[in-house]
């Protein structure tokens, strides 16, 4: 039992990536990589698909297209909304933001979104599972087991990879913060030293300062992004945004890694 819902879990996930990627990629004219991990696969619908496959074969044994479409829609929207909060609170970002859609609360769901979910359910109930549930269940015991402990250990792979290269990065921006203050603090030394007494030195100073500034910033902001192998880049590519007070920084920081990945696929 456990074993073949592992199966169908990765199996949806699989199923969701490919539709929001699709879909969002229609919608904002480009390829948009979606998803949380690095892998093809978005687990929230895996899991939304079978919480909603259970309860509907277990405890709802009786239902209508109606209230598949009701509960599919309340449901999703409990669920984004929880999910993207707990995220953000736990990494600082957020991986869809809804807050030029209409009838939104906070960007985290909204109504369009939610009603999406709810013909997906819809589709699930009535299109997939009758297919994809006789054919989970026909697969032999032995492969059955097979495939779900190896998708079990590359979703943790991949689960851990993830969050360790989400929760890093953090740590980079701020040791590249700590590596300019120190060495601007050293460049003002110097500067402020060669213009002692004489204000037209000095005013020339401040705008040296100024310059080495900027080519300081923008010499390490470029050496940490390239220190990043394509995994960290395909990864934090997908976060659409940082909030907090190290939110700016980490967004400009991101937007450089965007940039980088932009013109590598032009090349």
């Amino acid at each position: 039992m456990i074993d073949r819902c592992i199966i169908y879990f990765i199996i949806l996930s699989f199923i969701g990536y490919v539709y929001e990627s699709i879909a969002m990629t229609i919608w904002g004219g480009k390829w948009d990589n979606r998803g949380f991990l690095y892998g093809p696969i978005i687990p929230i619908y895996g899991f939304a698909a079978l919480a909603g496959t259970l309860f509907f074969r277990y405890i709802m044994t009786e239902y209508t297209p109606t209230q598949v479409f009701l509960i599919a829609v309340g449901s999703s929207a409990v669920l984004e909304y929880t999910v993207h909060y707990a995220m953000e609170k736990m990494f600082h970002a957020y991986w869809w933001d809804y807050s030029k859609a209409p009838l939104n609360l906070n960007g985290r769901i909204c109504l369009p979104a939610s009603l999406g979910f709810g013909l997906a359910g819809l589709v699930i109930v009535y299109v997939i599972n009758p297919r994809l549930l006789p054919f989970i269940e026909a697969l032999p015991d032995t492969l059955v087991e097979i495939l779900s402990i190896l998708f079990t250990i590359v979703f943790s792979i991949d689960l851990t990879l993830t969050v360790s290269i989400i929760s890093g990065f953090e740590n980079r921006v701020e040791a590249m913060d700590n590596f300019i203050n120190e060495h601007m603090d050293i460049l003002i030394a110097n500067y402020l030293d060669e213009s002692k007494g004489l204000n037209n030195k000095f005013y020339n100073a401040v705008d040296r300062i100024d310059e080495g500034r900027k080519r300081l910033i923008n010499d390490r902001v470029d050496k940490t992004v390239n220190s990043m192998n394509r995994i960290y880049h395909e990864t934090l590519s997908r976060i659409k945004g940082y909030r907090g007070k190290n939110a700016s920084k980490l967004n400009y920081m991101l937007r450089k890694i965007k940039k980088k990945i932009g013109r590598n696929k032009d090349e």
